[in-house]
């Protein structure tokens, strides 16, 4: 009889042993999540979708890495990383942080775009370092070479002059520049400076930078004034993007000039 309760202790010692590592394993990535900032401002519908749950955004509450954040068609959020960067969503968007760590004051961010528009104020490390900091859409990859810039993404759309593609990552700079890549060949891209904006039609190379609000690449503004006329994303033709043109084209065809712009004529510059 003491034989068979000491057998019975074993087994029972052995299952109970075998229910805590289960779920150790299965709590495991919920307790993994590493922290990466929180909302600051929320208007409208914006969700967070986490481990299988879907949270309600608000003023304070707390983003993580993988978490899915979807608006409305009329949702507006704006994120505040922990290194200070800005994330700020516009309406009928989805996206994911993919990445976010610190290492020595160096930080690397990586969001996937999966429809919509993303503005990214991104801060500079400490000593001034550039950040790593990449937006991916379906068919693009914009890196950072720079602060502020808007990134969209849209597709089953066809836009006049694109010979019937459906897939457009635009990207509009206002600070810095930024690399506007092929997301199957990243190293093959175009920089955008301040003032530009570019589009990447599929999966093909993108169009030579254009004074902001004169290509039809679809920019926050743009997005949030859709939002309320019911015409999100379907820019096709110069000067919708609502966006101050530059007053000057890119430094690198005239460093000096001050040329102004009047839209919606692009810019003329002599010689050329």
């Amino acid at each position: 009889m003491r034989r068979n309760r000491s057998h019975y202790s074993a087994v029972f010692g052995a299952e109970l042993l075998l229910i805590s590592v289960l779920v150790l394993v299965v709590s495991g990535p919920a307790l993994a999540q590493t922290a990466a900032g929180s909302f600051v401002s929320v208007s409208g519908q914006v969700q967070i979708q986490r481990a299988g749950a879907t949270i309600g955004a608000a003023s304070g509450v707390g983003v993580d890495v993988g978490d899915r954040i979807v608006t409305g068609a009329d949702g507006h959020g704006v994120i505040v990383l922990n290194d200070r960067s800005r994330l700020e969503l516009g309406p009928a968007s989805n996206i994911t942080l993919d990445e976010f760590t610190i290492t020595g004051g160096s930080t690397s961010t990586r969001v996937s775009l999966v429809s919509g528009v993303l503005r990214s104020l991104v801060n500079a490390a400490s000593g001034g370092a550039p950040a790593n900091y990449q937006v991916h859409t379906p068919n693009a990859v914009a890196s950072v070479r720079g602060t502020r810039f808007d990134t969209a993404y849209t597709e089953n759309i066809i836009r006049s002059g694109y010979q019937g593609c459906q897939r457009y990552t635009d990207v509009s700079v206002y600070q810095g520049t930024v690399n506007l890549a092929p997301l199957a060949t990243p190293n093959a891209g175009q920089d955008v400076g301040a003032g530009y904006e570019s589009t990447l039609p599929c999966d093909k190379s993108p169009t030579t930078p254009g004074p902001l609000g004169m290509t039809g690449a679809t920019s926050l503004d743009s997005a949030n004034a859709g939002a309320g006329g019911g015409g999100l994303f379907t820019a096709t033709s110069p000067g919708s993007s609502g966006a101050p043109a530059p007053a000057c084209p890119p430094p690198s065809a005239c460093p000096a000039c001050t040329i102004p712009v009047t839209p919606p004529h692009p810019p003329t510059i002599s010689g050329r």
